[in-house]
């Protein structure tokens, strides 16, 4: 290892196979036994335990074209379970942020972190341990002077157990070894179609496409591809987002469990995406002036086929959840046509501001704040008791029509009636 000292440093936090971690937190006897987690509607393989990799299953593929093996192999299968999921998420991201300024949630089961002053190593060390400590879930975290490095960082500490799951790319001694090991299509930031015009000249690793004149990559991937080769070289150009940026676009959508057919069901589906939507918005103090919804048969079936959407303003722009359902149900029912089988429907809000810069006019309701602050109230109850503990009369009750998860474990994190059940012997 080199001494080399730097003031700043890059570090990717990756939970390791979160959706299965998640499912082992709570159910210690499933440790060392093969798991599975499904998609929407438990059609494909989305998570895969390491005895499961081994296996040979692959990575999205259907769950019915591995039924057999995975029966056969004693494999525990799963439903996803968003919502164990995303309350874990925030969990060890809260651990992170309590440690360190600077993060970047990439996604569910990632972060950047921006480290300051030296020992990086023993910093990664020490929020590996205490993330485990305080959430069950494993993480491997790389180290490297740009998010490009440390990305590959985490890669080389995934597949070298001998790391102990912290590796720090930015004083290995020799670098261009662990450049040379990457293949060009697995560099973050490099596309399918720069990997094939790449291998097509020879340039095959990570290191190649470091070397590369930085005209040429630019005249053929543009200035993309030049970031990810300065990156390479050790030179940041991506830096972190502000933590929570605010989105441009919030899309809910999800297919459905069955076929659904009446015009009923579909309102009630763009309600509760219209209220998921609402909740995003008021989670970045956002407003949105447009609301699309669609519907859509399944373009893989052999029934009729119809797809159709619509869009209304939202006029003030707001981000009150009766105020964007009311316009949801509109929509949907200007494009519904009976006759087919639909099977899925989503809501799209677009045209968002900050709430402090939305537009008013005289005719703005008087009430629309106290409908937005009641909207924070009850996003503040169903943040601590549970995620459906108030919702829209409109939302419907029995929803049959919700998607299908005929392996989903308890929600232990957010449901009272689901929470873990400690016994003394």
């Amino acid at each position: 290892m080199s001494s080399t000292k730097q003031s700043r440093v890059f570090a990717l936090v990756d939970c390791d196979n979160f959706y299965v971690s998640c499912e082992r937190v709570f159910q210690p006897e499933l440790k060392s036994r093969p798991i599975v987690v499904l998609s929407n509607n438990d059609g494909c393989i989305v998570a895969r335990s390491r005895e499961v990799k081994d296996l040979g299953v692959g990575m999205g593929r259907p769950f019915h074209e591995f039924k057999d093996i995975l029966y056969k192999h004693r494999v525990k299968v799963f439903s996803s379970n968003y919502t164990l999921y995303g309350d874990m998420s925030r969990r060890v991201m809260d651990t992170l942020e309590e440690f360190v300024d600077n993060v970047d949630v990439y996604s569910i089961d990632e972060a950047f972190l921006a480290l300051e002053g030296d020992r990086f190593a023993e910093v990664a060390r020490f929020l590996q341990q205490t993330v485990r400590q305080r959430t069950g879930i494993p993480v491997t975290i790389g180290i490297g002077r740009t998010r490009t490095l440390a990305k590959i960082a985490t890669k080389y500490a995934k597949k070298n157990r001998d790391t102990g799951g912290v590796f720090d790319l930015s004083s290995y001694a020799d670098p261009d070894a662990i450049l040379a090991a990457i293949l060009a299509q697995d560099v973050w930031g490099i596309g399918i179609k720069i990997a094939e015009w790449l291998y097509k000249r020879g340039i095959n690793t990570a290191l190649d496409v470091k070397s590369m004149p930085d005209e040429t990559i630019r005249k053929h991937g543009g200035i993309t591809a030049l970031r990810v080769v300065w990156e390479l070289r050790g030179i940041s150009c991506i830096e972190l987002r502000p933590l929570l940026a605010p989105r441009k676009q919030v899309i809910s959508s999800r297919s459905f469990g069955r076929y659904v057919t009446a015009l009923d069901d579909l309102m009630e589906s763009v309600s509760c995406h219209a209220t998921t939507a609402a909740e995003k918005l008021r989670s970045d103090g956002s407003v949105a002036g447009r609301l699309s919804a669609y519907i859509t048969t399944n373009v893989f079936s052999k029934n009729p086929q119809y797809a159709n959407s619509a869009s209304v303003s939202v006029i003030p722009a707001s981000n009150a959840t009766g105020t964007l359902v009311r316009l949801a149900r509109i929509a949907v029912e200007k494009i519904y046509k009976p006759g087919f089988k639909y099977i899925k429907a989503g809501v799209v809000l677009s045209d968002i501001v900050p709430s402090s810069q939305r537009q008013r006019d005289l005719f703005t309701p008087v009430d629309m704040d106290r409908e937005e602050k009641l909207g924070r109230t009850v996003d503040w109850i169903n943040g601590n008791f549970g995620s459906d503990t108030i919702q829209p009369l409109a939302c419907g009750i029995s929803r049959s029509w919700s998607m299908r998860r005929d392996f989903r474990s308890r929600r232990f994190t957010t449901s009272w009636e689901e929470l873990p059940v400690a016994r003394l012997c």
